[in-house]
């Protein structure tokens, strides 16, 4: 069954397959940060994490993260499968770091709608990957780590690890996951109303 995102009549199908291309490029071009998410991961299913160490290494990880090159790489993706376009009505191809910037901040705008129709942690866990692509957007390549690694956290269960992080970069869990949810319901609100809701 297909999940309605907005007025865009894109499926929810479509929207999961644009988020893990941009995953698959990512942990492609960034060998070093997808060795730290797995390593998390793992540690988590062992269930002993050290929050500092973990969040040392994302400060390092996010220093490598280079837009101009994700750019170069996401576009030659959308080239060879311009279907996933359609999660962007009249976007082009991120043939610059600006239109990618515009993609990333679309998807997360496209995740928190997805996340916010749940209830549980399947929310947070969405709420929070989403965040990870506000962080890039605005250039924030740290947020965007621990927003990761939080929101795989979170997945696995372990919401003290995800909230332990998130506090590391003065960032409140529910606080950030009620804001997200907020803003859709504001949005859902006025596209009712026939007004233009803000852009995500």
């Amino acid at each position: 069954m297909c999940v309605s995102v907005g007025s865009w009549g894109v499926s929810g199908v479509e929207a999961r397959r644009l988020v893990l291309t941009l995953y698959d490029v990512f942990a492609s071009a960034y060998r070093e940060l997808y060795d730290l998410v797995e390593s998390f991961d793992e540690d988590l299913s062992r269930g002993v994490v050290d929050v500092d160490e973990y969040y040392r290494e994302a400060v390092v990880r996010s220093m490598h993260l280079d837009v101009y090159f994700l750019a170069g790489r996401f576009n030659e993706v959308l080239v060879r499968h311009p279907e996933l376009l359609r999660v962007l009505p009249g976007a082009a191809p991120a043939q610059s770091p600006d239109a990618l910037y515009k993609l990333l901040g679309v998807l997360a705008g496209v995740l928190f709608r997805i996340a916010c129709g749940f209830e549980g942690p399947r929310r947070g866990v969405l709420v929070l990957l989403g965040y990870s692509y506000l962080g890039l957007a605005g250039g924030r390549p740290l947020d965007a780590v621990v927003f990761t690694l939080a929101s795989i956290a979170l997945a696995r269960g372990r919401r003290d690890v995800a909230a332990e992080l998130l506090r590391r970069v003065d960032v409140d869990l529910e606080g950030v996951i009620n804001f997200a949810c907020g803003a859709v319901e504001l949005a859902k609100f006025l596209e009712d109303r026939g007004i233009s809701s803000i852009p995500e």
